[in-house]
């Protein structure tokens, strides 16, 4: 694949370590490392694409019948964890302050900063942006563990466990549940997290 002129490649491997970019969160980066010949291969962006995870890559392995490691730069998906994971905390808030009407529409969430977009019947004001803030901010402050529920069929994950499912996303009769305080934040998602 040509991309501005600079030639980019796709690889596929049974298992990886690296997220796909799905549901508003970037793709991871990093490195794949040959285990016969030690090349390195620079991993540019991930993919997710027909239940596939696909690695763009800077060039064509030498020898691309040999196993590889694969390295995520942690320091990128640390930084995007953290981002993702505020999203959740962002749109519990919105509907503590705003209303329960309150849903996400999309979002963008990557290692410098996140997006969030989200419907609501009136532009929201400078009181109810800094309530939203304090909120956010008390609950990063509270270290709230994260609570991690795989394997969920999505009738318990919404009825039973009254976890959030966003309207427009395709979830599988099994899901994964992620609770930061189960008075406050249940959301379906398939995303990277942090502990706490």
């Amino acid at each position: 694949v040509k991309v501005k002129d600079k030639s980019q490649f796709q690889m596929v491997f049974n298992i990886t370590p690296f997220y796909g970019e799905s549901g508003g969160q970037v793709g991871d980066t990093g490195v794949l490392i040959g285990i016969r010949n030690s090349e390195v291969i620079q991993v540019i962006d991930t993919q997710k694409e027909n239940d596939l995870i696909i690695h763009i890559v800077d060039k064509y392995p030498s020898d691309n019948l040999q196993a590889f490691t694969a390295k995520v730069d942690k320091s990128k998906r640390q930084d995007t964890a953290c981002n993702h994971s505020a999203t959740h905390l962002l749109h519990a808030a919105l509907k503590q302050v705003l209303g329960q009407h309150v849903a996400q529409k999309g979002s963008l969430v990557h290692a410098h900063a996140l997006r969030f977009d989200f419907s609501h019947f009136s532009k929201v004001t400078d009181e109810e942006l800094n309530q939203i803030e304090q909120i956010v901010n008390d609950k990063i402050k509270a270290q709230i563990a994260l609570n991690e529920q795989r394997m969920v069929t999505i009738q318990k994950a919404v009825d039973e466990l009254g976890a959030t499912a966003l309207f427009g996303e395709k979830y599988g009769d099994v899901v994964r549940v992620i609770t930061f305080d189960s008075d406050y934040s249940i959301e379906l998602c398939g995303g990277t997290h942090i502990d706490n």
